[in-house]
């Protein structure tokens, strides 16, 4: 199992990974970092960020800045999720905090695919106030995600229509209720 990691460290390594898969330099990234408008971002601070010059305890000394995780993760092309939360890098769970906190107020690590959730907007992590949490999404964001839930119902229910119709039993149809469980199919005939 991978040893747990800061912000820091994964987006460094991330970046480094991807700089190296892109077939860039690290003057090469630095030369598009200021194009973008970073010109600060030269090579040696790019090499310096990948780096991180460990301290005594093996943690890094220099942190990654907000601004230095945006603009790389521009100039590499991707977005700045995947340099923060990898998509699978073999670890059950991603470092929150450098410290332990209390142990009613917070996590230290939460699953990595619970992170990329919190991250997006699409989740809050645990001990967090889901109504405070909610209350501060975008009423756009929650007519864009009853839109997508409402076209994902229909699609779903197209294909249970198609299942029960090539003789595959149903336990029950799904409804556009949101307080109704949904059935699952069984294949048994």
């Amino acid at each position: 199992m991978a040893t747990p990691q800061t912000a820091s460290e994964v987006v460094a390594r991330q970046v480094q990974e991807l700089r190296k898969r892109q077939a860039l330099t690290a003057k090469g990234l630095a030369e598009r970092c200021a194009t973008m408008g970073a010109p600060g971002m030269t090579a040696s601070v790019i090499a310096n960020i990948e780096s991180g010059r460990p301290d005594l305890h093996g943690h890094r000394r220099r942190q990654i800045t907000l601004e230095e995780w945006l603009i790389l993760a521009q100039a590499l092309h991707v977005a700045p999720i995947h340099l923060l939360v990898p998509i699978d890098d073999g670890s059950p769970r991603y470092e929150l905090t450098p410290e332990e906190p209390q142990p009613t107020q917070g996590l230290r690590r939460e699953s990595v695919g619970w992170v990329r959730e919190w991250i997006r907007g699409e989740a809050p992590l645990t001990f967090t106030n889901e109504r405070i949490y909610r209350s501060e999404v975008p009423a756009e964001e929650w007519k864009s995600r009853e839109r997508r839930d409402r076209e994902g119902f229909e699609i779903n229910k197209q294909i249970w229509e198609a299942l029960g119709a090539a003789g595959i039993k149903l336990k029950t149809l799904p409804t556009d209720d949101a307080d109704t469980e949904g059935g699952g199919v069984d294949s048994n005939g």
